[in-house]
């Protein structure tokens, strides 16, 4: 019945997700298949399908700057900020924000000229419909914070921004609301919440997180400005910082308890959408192969593909997804990967293991564009990985089925032709 229920969303999702294609996927075929291997990042690739290190290129660090206090000012007259957290170390940040009183003034004042404020205008016009305060700004100072840490690739703010205009896409919308829930269609790189909590060895309060940027806001802290009478968001699942689309946040314990049992009981079903570089051979594949953390990640970040037995001591965790190509095309972003094959991909997790997405299409030999950490990419402004639908399959005094579907983002349409 659980097989039966992620076919029948596989087809609703499908139809939603291809109807904004420009392109119709060619007739599906859907055996299983072992992954190919002819596209596989230049990671090591050993023997069989199952074992690559994964360990893609992870480009030049960022430089560290040693701090003296307070995180380091990066501007003419701004003072940064003081008390850093503990995740701010040797990291510029600055105290001071972009201004403007519309979008075009903001753009001017972040160092595009007005040629490239026309272009940036009109090649993502949703832009100008955008909260400038909580959403225009955010995203300019959110640039500003890479290009001051070496993050941009030596790009400037203003160059950055005329390539790729929908790096400025960073819209919240609620996709439902009732008494209980709240599901937000999240933008990619915002976090969910503000880490707090920690102590010293003395007991006394650390802090633990300093914004990174003027209007570093969490969803988190978007909902509890929405929702001033609820006593805390509860969100009942997780969702990768880099990844966009479905969140659900529930408004009491009660019904946190409710839903957060069918992700634990695996009765919650996932659908995401994906654009990969390649053009998958099959159109339908399932991947199992189990993971891992990868060890050699000094930060713990990664996870890896791993194979029972090849290891002394290391066993993997049972993974799968299933996959099916909704458009072949050609990467239409201006640098380094312009005219590149891609393909957007519909996603069904089956396992909610951590990456499972990621690491099974780079394992596969199709990394998701703009994917840091499991791809050669470090020139797409974003991991291009979207939470497109997600059914809970409440009890019916509960109201029974539903299904909440974020909208495939623009920036989708934008990168494939």
């Amino acid at each position: 019945m659980r097989i039966a229920g992620f076919r029948r969303l596989s087809r609703v999702v499908s139809h939603a997700a291809a109807s904004s294609s420009s392109s119709s996927p060619p007739p599906p075929s859907s055996r299983r298949v072992a992954p190919p291997s002819h596209l596989a990042p230049r990671a090591t690739q050993r023997h069989h399908h199952h074992r690559h290190h994964l360990a893609a290129a992870a480009g030049p660090p960022g430089h560290r700057r040693r701090r003296h206090g307070g995180a380091r000012a990066t501007a003419d007259a701004d003072p940064g900020v003081a008390n850093p957290g503990l995740d701010a170390a040797n990291l510029c940040i600055r105290g001071v924000s972009v201004e403007g009183d519309d979008v075009r003034a903001v753009l001017a004042n972040a160092g595009l000229s007005p040629t490239q404020v026309d272009a940036v205008t009109t090649s993502h016009p949703d832009l100008e419909t955008y909260d400038l305060a909580r959403e225009v700004v955010p995203r300019v100072n959110y640039l500003r914070f890479l290009h001051d840490n070496d993050r941009l690739g030596g790009e400037s703010v203003a160059d950055a921004i005329a390539r790729q205009p929908h790096s400025l896409e960073r819209r919240f919308h609620l996709v439902h609301e009732c008494e209980d829930y709240a599901v937000v269609n999240k933008p990619w790189c915002v976090r969910l919440d503000t880490p707090r909590g920690w102590k010293d060895a003395a007991g006394n309060p650390l802090n633990r997180f300093t914004p990174k940027y003027p209007g570093d806001l969490s969803v988190e802290d978007w909902l509890e400005e929405r929702y001033p009478g609820w006593d805390t968001v509860r969100f009942v699942h997780q969702l990768d910082n880099a990844t966009s689309g479905v969140l659900v946040a529930a408004s009491n314990k009660r019904a946190a308890g409710r839903a957060a049992k069918l992700f634990r009981e695996r009765a919650a079903r996932k659908a995401y959408i994906a654009l990969v570089f390649g053009h998958p051979r099959e159109d339908e594949w399932t991947c199992d192969a189990k993971l891992g953390r990868d060890p050699s990640d000094p930060k713990g970040f990664k996870e890896r593909v791993v194979v029972d037995g090849e290891e002394e001591g290391v066993e993997g965790k049972a993974s799968e997804t299933r996959f099916k190509v909704l458009q072949r095309g050609t990467f239409a972003l201006r640098g380094k990967h312009e005219g590149a094959d891609v393909s957007k991909v519909l996603v069904t997790p089956i396992t909610g293991r951590r990456h499972q997405i990621r690491v099974h299409l780079a394992h596969g030999g199709y990394p998701i564009v703009g994917d840091a950490a499991y791809s050669e990419d470090k020139d797409t402004f974003r991991t291009f990985l979207h939470a497109h639908a997600l059914t809970l399959p409440f009890d019916a005094k509960d109201g029974g089925t539903k299904t909440f579907t974020a909208p495939e983002p623009p920036s989708f349409a934008a990168a494939i032709l």
